[in-house]
C-alpha cells in the first residue's frame, strides 16, 4: 500500500488545509488494518470504485466496481476507529484545520453532517472534478489541479468571536473563563462550536490536549515520564492524563506510545494492528 502525505503548496490554502494524502492499494496486496485516533480536523475522503461501510467504530473500505465515486466527511470524531482496507483502492483524503472547511461552504459545517460518517457532495461539480483527480496518474498535476479546485471554492469565513476563542481554548481556558473573558454565555459558545466545529468546547479542548501530548512526547522522546507530561499540559494529575488517553485511544499512554506510527512531519494519525 502506498500512502504519501502532502502539505498544500499554495500559501492561501495553507491557512485552511493542514494537508492531504494519496493512498493506492493493489488487489494482490494483503488486507491492511489500522487504528486512527481523534483530532479536531474536518476530514474528507474521496474514492473511486469503492464502498465504505461503518459499524461500531469500524470502517471497512472495500473495492466495489460500479460505484465510481464516493465522498465522506468526518467531523464527529471522539473515539478511535479501526480501518480495514481491502482490494484495489484509490483514495484522496483532506485534513482541514479547525474552521478551515467552513471557509469553502455556504452553510455552517453542521448542515453537511449529522452523524459520525456522512456522505459529502458540497458542490454541483464536486463529484466530476474529484473523479477526474482520482484518475490523474501524475502526482504533480493532480496536486496542482486539486489545489486550484479548492481555491476556486474559497469564499472565506468570518465569525465575531470563534477564532479568538479557539486560541484561548488551545491555551487551556475553561468554558467558564471563556464566557467571562468574551462576555458571551456558555450556552452561546457551545451552540456556535457545535454548529461550526461539530464538537462542544470541552470535547475540542480534550482532543487538542491529547494531540499536544502526542507532539510533546515525540519531541521529548520520554515515554515513562507521564507525571512531567501531565504537568506540562495542565492535566489535573497523571490519572487524568491516563483517563483521557484511554477514552480517545482505547490504550494507556505507555502502550499507545510504544505502538504508534507517525507521519514525516511528526503528526500521529494511525497505529497499525
Amino acid at each position: 500500500m502506498l500512502l504519501k502525505f502532502y502539505k498544500p503548496k499554495n500559501e492561501i490554502l495553507q491557512k485552511y488545509i493542514e494537508g492531504y494524502y494519496f493512498l493506492i492499494k493493489k488487489e494482490e496486496e494483503p488486507t491492511v488494518e489500522y487504528l486512527t485516533f481523534p483530532n479536531n480536523y474536518s476530514i474528507i475522503s474521496v474514492y473511486e470504485n469503492t464502498e465504505v461501510t461503518y459499524h461500531e467504530n469500524t470502517a471497512i473500505i472495500n473495492e466495489k466496481k460500479g460505484n465510481p465515486f464516493e465522498s465522506d466527511l468526518i467531523c464527529h470524531y471522539k473515539k478511535p476507529i479501526k480501518v480495514i482496507c481491502k482490494g484495489n483502492l484509490n483514495e484522496i483524503t483532506f485534513y482541514f484545520k479547525p474552521l478551515g472547511l467552513n471557509a469553502f461552504l455556504e452553510q455552517p459545517l453542521c448542515q453537511y453532517t449529522s452523524t459520525f460518517f456522512s456522505k459529502f457532495i458540497p458542490f454541483d461539480d464536486y463529484d466530476k472534478v474529484m473523479t477526474s483527480l482520482l484518475r490523474e496518474k501524475k502526482k504533480k498535476k493532480r496536486r496542482e489541479q486539486l489545489e486550484d479546485y479548492w481555491l476556486s471554492k474559497l469564499i472565506g469565513f468570518k465569525h465575531s468571536y470563534l477564532q479568538k476563542i479557539l486560541i484561548d481554548i488551545e491555551n487551556y481556558y475553561s468554558v467558564s473563563e471563556l464566557a467571562e473573558k468574551h462576555k458571551i454565555s456558555r450556552q452561546n459558545i457551545t451552540k456556535h462550536f457545535e454548529a461550526n466545529l461539530c464538537k462542544t468546547p470541552s470535547e475540542y479542548k480534550k482532543i487538542h490536549r491529547f494531540r499536544k501530548a502526542l507532539k510533546t512526547h515525540i519531541k521529548k522522546n520520554d515515554t515513562d515520564n507521564l507525571t512531567s507530561l501531565s504537568y506540562d499540559l495542565l492535566f489535573y494529575d497523571q490519572s487524568h492524563l491516563i483517563k483521557d488517553f484511554k477514552s480517545l485511544t482505547g490504550l494507556t499512554p505507555k502502550k499507545f506510545f510504544n505502538s504508534l506510527s507517525t507521519q514525516e512531519n511528526g503528526e500521529i494519525n494511525w497505529l497499525f494492528v
